[in-house]
């Protein structure tokens, strides 16, 4: 009995599939095959017309600089040289000397700031805490210091920070 009903189902899903087959082939749409042929024919015809163009012109294609009827003037060379490498050298002097540039001593002021933000520094890395007071003192500190300064005393703060060696118990800004 089990073998009848496996044999009428191997029956029934193979003419499933085979009218399933001839049901797709039935409804599909007629083969635009001519048509991609004819286009691609086309622009095969159209690739070789423009290499028939474009290869005698490639192939004739010279310098534009001819060389001086008389030959080359090495004096005007050597002129047009020595002019060249003099703007170049002058440039590169100039930015030489503004590097040289001596940087002005800081003020009594700014050595003072410096020396209390480096003291504010060490005190909350010993408390392990940034205060509100400590932001305003920094504040007051940093009035006289110039670019360099401020730079030193904020990365010194950054590094104290992003090594958890300092809470900030501040709101806003810490200075």
């Amino acid at each position: 009995m089990q073998s009848h009903i496996k044999l009428l189902l191997l029956v029934t899903g193979g003419l499933g599939c085979a009218l399933s087959f001839l049901a797709g082939r039935a409804t599909a749409p007629e083969s635009s095959h001519d048509e991609l042929l004819r286009l691609l024919t086309r622009q095969g015809e159209q690739l070789e017309a423009l290499e028939a163009r474009l290869g005698p012109a490639s192939q004739q294609m010279r310098c534009a600089v001819a060389a001086p009827a008389g030959g080359l003037d090495a004096a005007w060379l050597q002129a047009e040289l020595a002019r060249i490498l003099h703007e170049e050298l002058g440039s590169q002097r100039a930015e030489a000397k503004g590097a040289q540039t001596p940087v002005p001593e800081p003020s009594t002021e700014s050595l003072m700031g410096l020396q209390e933000g480096h003291r504010l520094l060490d005190e909350a890395s010993r408390s392990q805490r940034w205060r509100e007071e400590d932001a305003q003192a920094m504040r007051r500190a940093m009035r006289e210091l110039n670019g360099a300064q401020r730079e030193e005393l904020m990365r010194r703060f950054a590094v104290f920070v992003n090594a958890g060696g300092v809470d900030v118990q501040v709101r806003g800004p810490p200075f």
